[in-house]
């Protein structure tokens, strides 16, 4: 660990930073080498965001501090990062997030690949967090961010199409013994569970709607024509930093997380209502070879 990092401390640091600063070195000690941010703007940023997640009670745990909904909160609630921060600050703790993920495991971070165009391109990490500092901004309303709530959550949560996101209620959503959000698509038998990062939020979008569409829980037609693609234009965010929500890019943002977490195809197509996993090959191009020294602990297995 550099010198720089052991000895950095926040200008006027609160009393919070004396049981954050470890975690907060070693997070950065550790993707320092892999982000393209300068030494002391990562241990600023990574010291809000402990000092945050330390104020509102959480453990101190750098995984925790890194969850989506712990960043959200953060940049939400946090009076001291200026609005023209937010977005700089959501890309800098997704790219550690991302880089810190990939350097436990053993393999090189991810690098920026070029995708096969036949299909949406998937988002990237700090493009969904900005997505979803957005949604958290928009009225309190169903129809506001209710209704961005349930494109994420059922789009990059569970990867569903724009019509089984229109058919989804509340009533369909079912919270397991282990906290596991599972989604039942009416007319179908398919194993969809939630994504870790998105199952609170889907959880509560579900206690909410109860019998009503999860989605325009209003409407009073299963399948209005252009029912997402007109909301998303009255509600493009209209900044040029955050993307505009594609309910395909959502989709194939959750196929692809599945595939770089190594979940095995079969699953993934049979989640994803795909015949067969050769339907997953255009994917590919999203996810990163695993390393030499990582395909040998994982041929190898348990010894």
């Amino acid at each position: 660990m550099s010198q720089a990092i052991l000895r950095y401390r926040p200008k006027d640091a609160p009393p919070e930073w004396e049981v954050v600063a470890d975690g907060v070195r070693m997070v950065v000690a550790t993707v320092a080498d892999h982000v393209p941010y300068r030494l002391t703007t990562v241990l600023g940023v990574m010291a809000t965001l402990a000092i945050s997640a330390e104020r509102a009670g959480l453990a101190r745990d750098p995984a925790v501090w890194l969850e989506q909904g712990t960043i959200t909160r953060s940049l939400l609630m946090n009076t001291e990062i200026a609005p023209n921060s937010t977005q700089t600050y959501a890309s800098i703790l997704a790219r550690v997030r991302e880089t810190l993920v990939w350097v436990e495991r053993g393999e090189a971070p991810r690098p920026h690949l070029r995708g096969d165009r036949s299909r949406a391109e998937p988002y990237s990490t700090s493009d969904l967090t900005r997505l979803d500092v957005w949604s958290g901004n928009l009225p309190p309303t169903p129809t506001g961010r209710g209704n961005a709530k349930a494109l994420l959550t059922l789009g990059a949560g569970c990867g569903l199409s724009p019509k089984e996101i229109l058919t989804v209620r509340g009533t369909d959503i079912h919270v397991l013994p282990s906290g596991a959000v599972v989604v039942h698509v009416p007319d179908t038998n398919r194993l969809i569970v939630c994504r870790s990062l998105w199952e609170e939020t889907l959880a509560e979008l579900a206690q909410t709607a109860r019998d009503n569409y999860l989605y325009a829980p209003d409407r009073q037609v299963p399948y209005p024509k252009n029912a997402i693609s007109n909301w998303v234009k009255r509600t493009n965010p209209g900044d040029p930093k955050i993307p505009s929500l594609d309910t395909r890019r959502l989709r194939a943002t959750w196929i692809v997380s599945l595939l770089r977490d190594s979940v095995p195809g079969d699953l993934v197509a049979r989640a994803a209502g795909m015949k067969t996993t050769a339907a997953l090959a255009p994917y590919m191009a999203w996810v990163p070879a695993i390393s030499r020294d990582a395909g040998v602990r994982m041929l190898r297995g348990w010894a």
